[in-house]
């Protein structure tokens, strides 16, 4: 049951770190298209950003359904 536990908590963090390397790097393309120029962003990342919380929200609240699921079987 423990190991599921971390399990979890492990793929949690996973998922958490893909969001951001990938918030991070999209981020980065969108103002810094030029080494030379930065552009200002002013909600533009807003529909793509909110869509990905939501898509990593759902992923990770199935995976604790399914680790308390398992627990209250054991």
């Amino acid at each position: 049951m423990t190991n599921k536990i971390n399990l979890v908590i492990n793929l949690s963090i996973l998922a958490l770190l893909i969001y951001l390397s990938v918030a991070v790097k999209t981020l980065q393309d969108k103002v810094f298209p030029d080494p030379n120029i930065m552009i200002p962003l002013q909600g533009q990342m807003m529909d793509s950003k909110s869509e990905f919380e939501y898509n990593i929200r759902t992923l990770l609240n199935n995976a604790l359904e399914m680790a308390i699921q398992e627990q209250e079987k054991n």
